[in-house]
């Protein structure tokens, strides 16, 4: 779905979208619910240690636990010990090209191409076992319509329909062909789902505790929807759709999406497809080019946004402030038929955590403590390029490191506090 395009983008985007519906994702809030627990378990821990930690890491097990289940249905246990898959994903991402380094080395190791083919090698064996046990059940599975169907079982349910009635297929047994665009996709949604996610999630919790009459106003949400002093986990679990009725904390969301994109896409220019240039109204011709939408860029923009542009104001994305935001402004999401397929599942997601975290933790960022961490064994440890050349962007040390996706500096170096239990 990713790099695709014509009949066969179309193909897999219509097998997938029915999972991203915004009435199936609201029936998996429970299952959001009982994922976050784990993570709420390490907070409380994190909390009673007085430890400096390192936020993203946390937020990473959580989302693609989230996301796993909800595309697989399947637990990943990311807050094991062994967890294998989010070993190797990580590893992938220690080993991937940094084109912001200037060190040959790095940029050019004779090891990199065997070792991203052996941790791809791991995490498409991972998902193909999990597709292969999926559709080894499939047909109880597809059998029962009531049931909430995974991104797994979508994809099974197509190829039975597909092949059946195809001479000499076998759908007792999964084509090559199919199992591996299928195994393709999965991991696309699964690697793209969770990255995006866990950075906003890290700068939600950075931006509310910067700013303590917006944290105050999220919470007084909370305890309207919720009540005061009541679990909004038993909630959620009752009564799914009260994350729809969560318009304030939606609004903090997109305003932290607005200044801390974590994402960008590109387009293939066109023979046939010009791009207007605003001061002059030329029109510039794209054949040949990639047209590139800088979605960090145009958040920030003051010509779009206003004088206020660097404030952080989540009331402009409320209902009833709506109109003012320029049209098709924000957009890290993307627009059109190939905007990001799981965006309502990252807003439901984040929405569901912040929900179950924000009236129990104070959670503040730790950078002045960062020296702390530097022997962790992380991700962040192992470059010594983000240690080196400017430790602030825009005042913040919590500037975006280009790891797949724009992630917190150092992975958020964070200390919790617990405020209160349900």
């Amino acid at each position: 779905m990713l790099t695709a395009s014509g009949p066969l983008w179309k193909k897999w985007r219509s097998i997938f979208n029915p999972g991203f519906s915004v009435q199936h994702l609201v029936g998996q809030v429970p299952m959001m619910v009982d994922c976050c627990q784990k993570f709420i378990r390490v907070l409380d821990q994190r909390a009673s240690s007085d430890c400096v930690f390192r936020m993203e890491e946390e937020a990473t097990k959580i989302t693609i636990d989230i996301i796993g289940k909800a595309i697989c249905d399947h637990d990943f246990r990311s807050f094991e010990p062994d967890a294998t898959f989010i070993t190797w994903m990580r590893g992938v991402l220690s080993w991937s090209i940094d084109h912001q380094s200037i060190n040959p080395f790095h940029r050019y190791s004779l090891l990199r191409p065997p070792v991203l083919k052996y941790y791809r090698w791991r995490l498409s064996t991972y998902v193909g076992k999990v597709l292969d046990d999926r559709f080894g059940s499939r047909k109880p599975a597809i059998a029962d319509a009531k049931r909430s169907k995974s991104g797994v079982d979508l994809a099974l349910e197509v190829y039975k329909k597909e092949y059946s009635n195809i001479s000499g297929v076998d759908t007792a047994s999964m084509s090559a062909e199919f199992r591996k665009a299928a195994v393709d996709n999965l991991l696309i949604l699964l690697f793209a789902g969770h990255d995006t996610t866990s950075s906003t999630l890290c700068y939600c919790y950075k931006l509310l505790n910067d700013n303590p009459s917006t944290l105050e106003a999220a919470r007084r949400e909370l305890d309207t929807v919720f009540g005061v002093n009541v679990s909004a986990a038993d909630q959620l679990r009752k009564s799914p759709y009260l994350v729809n009725k969560l318009d304030y904390l939606l609004a903090v969301i997109k305003e932290v999406l607005r200044l801390w994109s974590p994402g960008s896409t590109a387009r293939l220019g066109r023979k046939d497809f010009f791009v207007r240039e605003p001061g002059t109204g030329e029109l510039l011709p794209t054949e040949g080019t990639n047209v590139w939408i800088p979605s960090f860029v145009m958040g920030r923009s003051r010509k779009i946004w206003g004088e206020d542009v660097d404030e952080f104001k989540p009331e402009r994305f409320l209902p009833e402030n709506i109109a003012s935001v320029p049209v098709d402004a924000w957009r890290p999401f993307e627009k059109g038929p190939r905007n990001c397929i799981g965006q309502e599942l990252s807003l439901i997601e984040l929405k569901t955590v912040l929900a179950l975290t924000l009236r129990e933790f104070d959670i503040r960022s730790a950078f002045d403590e960062l020296a702390s961490l530097s022997n962790d064994g992380s991700l962040w440890t192992k470059d010594s390029s983000f240690q080196k050349g400017p430790q602030e962007v825009f005042g913040d040390p919590m500037y975006q490191v280009l790891l797949a996706a724009g992630k917190p500096r150092e992975g958020m170096p964070a200390r919790v506090k617990r405020r209160k239990a349900f």
